[in-house]
């Protein structure tokens, strides 16, 4: 299990080796805009601050080769393969845990 941080909200959540990134977000409760899943719109772009990710599939039309090399990737298609710090952008539209739900969360 890796531990995704999301900044500037601090915000952390569980991944598992075999989820995606952004599976991993919107099973914690908190949630993020995203489209096809396919990895085909870009619409779920997040940019790596540090950790590794597998990248996945994704068209060179919605993450354009500079993109990657200046860390960005498509959250329905990365894998973590490290715990994470990845940096939301307004265009994420990302809603935090609840209050209640934080409460909840199992202790790892």
């Amino acid at each position: 299990m890796y531990t995704i941080t999301l900044s500037p909200v601090c915000d952390a959540v569980a991944c598992g080796p075999e989820e995606t990134v952004l599976a991993a977000i919107l099973r914690s409760g908190a949630s993020v805009i995203f489209g096809c899943r396919g990895g085909g719109c870009g619409t779920c772009k997040m940019r790596l601050i540090s950790g590794r990710v597998a990248r996945g599939r994704c068209s060179a039309a919605v993450l354009l080769e500079e993109e990657k090399e200046d860390g960005w990737f498509l959250s329905c298609q990365a894998r973590a393969l490290s715990d994470l710090t990845l940096e939301l952008a307004a265009a994420n539209k990302y809603r935090g845990l609840t209050a209640w739900r934080r409460l909840s969360l199992p202790d790892s």
